[in-house]
């Protein structure tokens, strides 16, 4: 059988456990929690000024660094790209077509892309630049509309070999060029013809600061 607990004892017990809560919720308040003193010394590191001196001396020893990189990239490209290549390129055509597109390549590489119509107006380099001596592949194409007829396009595509001595300038100029004429004979007796052309006339020259004697030529044509 339950035994009754009488009432003034209850609430004698509630009224001695009140002070001792109020009591621990004050010693819980007088510390505050790990979280905010972390915060709290994060915030005051964030505010600190950047050592200036420590960060010139950092930025210092990377440029030195990277002048040195360069140095010894440049000196194992002299070694390794002794040879220059002159690569020029020039549409003989340019009265009748004109150029929409032409590109070079060099080992797979696009070297010049130009579609400005400037190969028509004169024959200056389209690339110069140092390469591996040995074997190289350079590869042409050009795209024209006729000028008379724009119905009528043509290209000249085409690619050859050159052999690059150590040492030496290569000097490749490309001619290309279409001797027809149906651009503009078309429209008065509907017949006309397409004469595609490109040519190459390498030579090689003796580049300065670099042993060799002579000039050395060679001709390469492709109809």
């Amino acid at each position: 059988m339950a035994r009754r607990i009488p009432t003034g004892l209850v609430a004698l017990a509630v009224v001695a456990a009140a002070p001792a809560a109020r009591g621990q919720s004050k010693a819980a308040g007088a510390k505050p929690p790990p979280a905010t003193e972390a915060s709290a010394s994060a915030n005051s590191d964030a505010d600190a000024p950047p050592d200036l001196d420590a960060l010139r001396k950092q930025y210092l020893r990377l440029r030195d660094k990277l002048f040195r990189s360069r140095a010894r990239a440049a000196a194992v490209g002299d070694a390794l790209y002794s040879t220059k290549l002159s690569l020029r390129l020039h549409f003989a055509s340019g009265r009748f077509y004109a150029v929409d597109r032409a590109t070079i390549r060099l080992d797979g590489a696009n070297v010049f892309d130009d579609t400005q119509g400037t190969i028509a107006a004169d024959r200056a380099p389209r690339f110069e630049g140092f390469v591996a001596p040995g074997r190289h592949v350079v590869s042409v194409r050009i795209e024209v509309t006729g000028k008379d007829d724009d119905r009528f396009q043509s290209t000249v595509d085409g690619s050859f070999t050159l052999l690059a001595p150590a040492g030496k300038l290569v000097v490749v100029d490309i001619t290309a060029k279409d001797d027809g004429d149906i651009p503009y004979a078309w429209k008065k007796k509907q017949r006309g013809s397409y004469r595609l052309r490109l040519d190459a006339d390498v030579h090689t020259e003796t580049r300065e600061g670099a042993d060799g004697k002579g000039i050395r030529r060679a001709q390469l044509h492709r109809n």
